[in-house]
């Protein structure tokens, strides 16, 4: 395979002037640059990004650290984020974590070996060591620490939008199964349904579910559920494990919505793919996506950036498992 001092000898020029043409780092004629490309082609030459990353400290690299990729939301918050990046040029190194510190940590060095020239980090678990990686950093669903960008949806009202309209709809019988304690977002939303369900004195049944995607540990988690049959309405922190709720409802031949309502939380593309589609908390995965793209080209371009915790509005979508 053909490299830059070859193609620099087959075009008639300097080493360097094919680095800057290359590189984009200085000028080159228009005579000259298409006698490069002509050997380029040729060839089949393809510039070394690692090389070129040290050479013009950019790789165009955006690091993305997601707890599951088999989540459907953070599937397609990680497709509108990649969308965004490609419009400006860049494309994303995709970390997949599980939710693991140690492989969080492990991929925070892969992605400062790689140069990346920003990260985002959904669900951050970490805090010492992206403070010390001296990489724009923003952070997704976690504060990480005062001094770095936060984006969250509000999840805290989200709680609350969901009693508010399992209440309107007659619901007084009512559970909620939450997720882990160590996810900032999941704990506001439980925060939030207590909260109203508190300002019309209605007791709440608490079920902590041990995982939010793993379908198989879901399951057993709702056989710790006595007598679920004596509910009205369930809240379910996000959408994959409302859905495994309803499968569960449905073997033991209980109608949703006529026996129990159901909402869930995300709007993920899951929702109406169950049938009855599911009625859920909309985090508006675009808004939260674009803003998230903005951010940390922002902070790779240097700009003056406010440094708070931005948060974005949520809606409830209503479907089939609530009733009119």
């Amino acid at each position: 395979m053909s490299n830059m001092r070859e193609i620099a000898k087959r075009a008639g020029v300097g080493i360097a002037t094919v680095s800057r043409y290359i590189n984009n780092t200085g000028y080159v004629s228009e005579e000259v640059r298409a006698k490069i490309q002509k050997e380029i082609d040729k060839s089949g030459y393809v510039p070394n990004a690692l090389a070129r990353a040290i050479f013009t400290n950019s790789s165009k690299t955006i690091g993305l650290m997601i707890p599951n990729i088999t989540n459907p939301f953070f599937n397609q918050l990680a497709t509108v984020i990649e969308d965004r990046l490609n419009e400006y040029g860049y494309t994303i190194f995709l970390c997949h974590t599980e939710d693991n510190k140690d492989r969080e940590k492990e991929y925070l060095e892969v992605l400062k070996s790689h140069r990346v020239d920003g990260i985002i980090a959904s669900r951050a678990q970490l805090k010492e060591e992206y403070l010390n990686t001296k990489i724009p950093v923003v952070s997704f669903e976690s504060e990480i620490d005062q001094s770095i960008l936060t984006i969250s949806s509000d999840n805290y009202k989200g709680g609350k939008l969901a009693f508010s309209h399992l209440y309107q709809r007659g619901c007084r019988n009512i559970l909620h199964i939450k997720g882990p304690k160590i996810f900032e977002a999941t704990e506001l939303r439980y925060k939030g349904f207590l909260d109203k369900a508190g300002e019309k004195n209605i007791g709440i049944d608490i079920v902590e579910f041990e995982t939010d995607f793993n379908t198989k540990k879901l399951e057993e988690n709702l056989k710790r559920i006595k007598n679920i049959d004596k509910y009205d309405g369930i809240f379910v922190f996000n959408d994959i494990a409302a859905a495994t709720v309803m499968k569960y409802l449905k073997k033991k031949d209980i109608h949703i919505p006529r026996d129990i309502q159901i909402i869930g939380y995300d709007n993920s593309f899951i929702c109406e793919l169950l049938y009855p589609e599911l009625t859920t908390i909309d985090q508006n995965i675009n808004e939260i996506g674009d803003l998230t793209v903005k951010l940390v080209l922002e902070l790779i371009d240097g700009k003056e950036i406010e440094i708070k915790n931005h948060i974005i509005d949520i809606s409830l979508i209503q479907r089939e498992t609530t009733r009119d």
